[in-house]
């Protein structure tokens, strides 16, 4: 079975092979991982989910400009304390519908899910509600219990129960330590351990990951896992490895 130690063991073990064998280096982190205000994180987050990044990047530029936000900052520059925090997100939500949000805030009507999904840009705004209701307003405060909290309640809205968006958004806010296993990695990762892509879930993914990083370590590869994820995306991006 896929799932025992063992075997998780060994596939680690194969990823780390792979990603030697491939010649596969770190890249820098692209401008979205130094985003000025957290609020950015959460549309990055929430709209990038099934589509093209590039709609996904003209989005928050596009919200940048309507709202006169700053979008990054230098990838030295101190994030403590954003330049706009999640409650003056949301006061941006007041009065409006759904697909007032969508048109008027981020000029993006794209779903959550082609069945039964609701706009990205209400996702957007509950998933903001979910933050400040767990004392969640800027980049300080995701510490402690509290985003895993608040990723209880956003695993609660259309769209977002795998719970990779909410991965990516904490790596967006500045976590090295996790991944987002989307279908780039998982389509890597299943190359590396010889199983058809849809047999790699985004958990699965997340263990295999994971587990090879102290693998490549001893190898004398030193790879965060944020790091190496934007590498196999990147490389993916380009077209798979042979």
């Amino acid at each position: 079975m896929v799932n025992s130690d063992k075997t998780l063991e060994e596939q680690a073990q194969r990823l780390a092979d792979y990603i030697i064998a491939i010649d596969l280096e770190p890249v820098p982190l692209p401008p979205e991982y130094f985003y000025a205000s957290l609020p950015l994180c959460v549309i990055d987050a929430v709209f990038s989910i099934g589509v093209s990044y590039t709609s996904t990047r003209n989005t928050v530029v596009r919200y940048c400009k309507r709202q006169n936000w700053t979008r990054t900052l230098a990838p030295d520059a101190p994030r403590a304390r954003g330049e706009r925090t999640i409650v003056e997100f949301l006061a941006l939500f007041d009065g409006l519908a759904p697909d007032q949000m969508a048109d008027e805030l981020f000029g993006n009507r794209q779903r959550t899910s082609t069945r039964s999904g609701i706009l990205k840009a209400e996702a957007v705004q509950r998933f903001a509600s979910a933050l400040k209701e767990f004392g969640i307003d800027d980049f300080e405060d995701m510490t402690g219990d509290r985003p895993a909290a608040a990723e209880k309640l956003v695993r609660g809205i259309p769209g977002q129960g795998s719970g990779i968006s909410f991965d990516y958004f904490r790596m967006l806010a500045g976590d090295d330590n996790l991944i987002k296993p989307d279908r780039m990695v998982q389509r890597l990762i299943a190359r590396a351990i010889d199983v058809k892509p849809d047999q790699v879930t985004p958990d699965l993914a997340r263990t295999i990951l994971k587990g090879a990083i102290p693998v490549l370590a001893e190898r004398g590869a030193g790879w965060s896992p944020r790091q190496l994820d934007y590498a196999i995306w990147e490389r993916e991006s380009s077209g798979p490895a042979k």
